[in-house]
């Protein structure tokens, strides 16, 4: 067995100087460039958020429409706007207001324009809401409260900024002291508190993008394939252009009208998934097939005939639906660990040890009765579910970002002008992508492997102490060909060198506790664990970690082995 030593890793003399103060500047420079970016955001986000805010002190007003009509804007981002002009009386005064919603600029379909005219007709009687500071202020529809979830966005750079500013200038490279683990530190809770705040803000963006970008579109795809086919005549079609600083980017409008129980509606819509994207060609030859159609057909949602669209069914576009996932997964994964973290720490059996006097076993070394009695079933660190739901946010993470690269990369050989660096660059990603396609199908198979239960004669071993492990498989256990237990002792620490974190970890214990190729003692047995007096036991601080675990392997021919890991808890010796 290794020599173990507990505490500060031996560093050379040069990293164990303070960073210099141009040092400390220079990575203060560089974190305030994210504090910045954020901050520059997080005011122009506020301010408007703080319009919407105001508004709800704007007083309600009977008003009546006096105008109502869409303008076609060609070429523009929100090609069709809603016009109005309403007439309202505010404290003995007449006005007039042709503001639908501040910030209005006009819709990228016709049909939601035209909803909210056929909403708004001229001369109907409705409600307004007059700013009383300024009478001549008015507006049909308040802007949405939830518009307050953007600031969550710039908020992440804000803090990544703040931290590493404080880092960068006031952090400190502190020895870290052995210390008790019964006792916990604030600095420890603050910290975990911290980090479920961060997780919660990745959380709260994600479930902010699940409805507009994965939920509706989905639901929309699969209402519409019981949406009515009708027949349609196209009105107009063209390729509309965007530019910008990012360059220049195309989609596809097309503008069509069709009849449905007696009455004539327009409809714009080709997809359900909007916006514009490069690559003219291909949404050039979906505009010329619509324009050479002599009998293009539409599909109407007959709940909502007012709503139409082109094109249904699975399309690439809908890849943007992953884009919260992630977010969602980073969220909710982190505040569980966290919180199981700290259920786990204030555990007896990991964070206050005292020991009672133990009995002694028939062969002579002390096993522990009364601290921790009764047997414990040992839970693995990840379930088969849990793995596979990984694996598949970390392909499809993966791959929908990659897959955008790959389309341009594909299409830029299908017109003829093939980008031979990004294909070439992009190699190493898309074997990565298939490695991690790869993977989800080894968990899903996983997930069918026989179910190890793990049983152990006592939650916690003191040090120098025994206890019996025992196990069992539910399920095909023949299929398994050789199962083997290994006991390890592994330290954890961590340390800073400047601005950086580094962990290192050191395998200072392990031992084979039970290799068998038998069938009958590979479905079920036990075996005796036998703990040294000379070594460390469990302990969990802030920059060092002793873990004790059991890891359990059974191999299966053609198949996912039965790979896993069951942390242990081992106390100090009992006097």
């Amino acid at each position: 067995m290794a020599k173990f030593s507990f505490g500060r890793r031996k560093r050379d003399a040069a990293s164990d100087k303070r960073r210099s103060v141009g040092g400390k500047i220079g990575g203060a420079l560089f974190f305030l460039i994210f504090f910045g970016a954020g901050m520059a955001f997080e005011v122009l986000v506020g301010w408007e958020f703080s319009k919407a805010m105001r508004q709800r002190f704007w007083k309600q007003t009977p008003c009546t429409i006096t105008a109502s009509t869409i303008e076609e804007k060609p070429g523009s981002d929100d090609p069709y706007t809603f016009k109005v002009a309403y007439e309202y009386e505010f404290n003995s005064g007449k006005y007039t207001s042709t503001l639908y919603k501040r910030g209005y600029d006009g819709s990228g379909e016709y049909h939601k324009a035209d909803k909210i005219a056929k909403k708004y007709p001229p001369g109907k009687q409705t409600l307004c809401y007059v700013n009383p500071a300024d009478p001549s202020k008015a507006v049909l529809k308040r802007n949405s409260l939830l518009f307050g979830f953007v600031l969550l966005f710039p908020l992440i750079f804000v803090l990544i900024g703040a931290f590493g500013i404080y880092a960068s200038l006031f952090a400190r490279d502190i020895k870290t002291k052995t210390k008790p683990i019964a006792p916990k530190s604030r600095r420890r809770r603050k910290g975990k508190k911290a980090g479920i705040g961060i997780f919660a803000i990745f959380g709260l963006i994600g479930a902010g993008m699940l409805y507009p970008l994965t939920i509706r579109p989905i639901a929309k795809t699969i209402d519409a394939r019981n949406w009515i086919e009708t027949p349609c005549k196209i009105i107009s079609a063209r390729v509309d252009t965007h530019r910008s600083d990012d360059g220049t980017t195309y989609s596809i409008d097309i503008f069509y009208e069709y009849q449905y129980e007696g009455q004539t509606y327009k409809s714009s819509r080709y997809g359900f998934i909007g916006g514009s994207s490069s690559g003219y060609s291909g949404k050039a030859r979906v505009v010329s097939t619509y324009k050479k159609a002599k009998n293009p057909v539409c599909y109407v949602n007959p709940k909502d005939p007012s709503e139409a669209v082109l094109k249904r069914g699975l399309r690439l576009g809908l890849l943007i639906c992953v884009i919260p996932l992630p977010f969602l997964a980073i969220g909710i994964g982190g505040i569980i660990r966290s919180v199981r973290k700290k259920k786990r720490r204030r555990s007896p059996t990991t964070s206050e040890w005292i020991p009672e006097p133990a009995a002694a076993s028939p062969t002579g070394l002390p096993i522990e009765t009364a601290a921790h009695p009764g047997p414990a079933v040992l839970k693995p660190e990840h379930s088969p579910l849990a793995k596979l739901l990984m694996a598949i946010v970390f392909a499809a993470f993966w791959n929908g970002i990659v897959s955008i690269f790959v389309y341009q990369a594909i299409k830029s050989f299908q017109q003829g002008r093939p980008e031979w660096t990004l294909a070439l660059f992009m190699i190493p990603f898309v074997l990565v992508g298939l490695g991690a396609v790869g993977f989800v199908f080894y968990q899903f198979l996983a997930m069918f492997n026989p179910r190890l239960t793990l049983n152990l004669s006592s939650a916690a071993i003191p040090l120098g102490s025994a206890a019996e492990l025992a196990w069992s498989f539910s399920g095909r256990a023949n299929l398994i060909d050789s199962l083997k237990i290994t006991l390890q002792g592994r330290e954890e620490a961590s340390y800073r060198r400047g601005t950086k974190t580094y962990t290192d970890e050191n395998k200072f214990y392990e031992t084979e506790l039970y290799p068998t190729t038998r069938t009958p003692e590979i479905a079920r047995g036990s075996v005796g664990i036998i703990i040294p007096g000379d070594t460390m036991h469990s302990f969990e601080a802030p920059n060092n970690n002793i873990i004790w675990q059991l890891e359990i392997h059974g191999e299966i021919k053609r198949w996912p082995d039965v790979n896993e890991t069951f942390k242990i808890t081992i106390t100090p010796q009992n006097n």
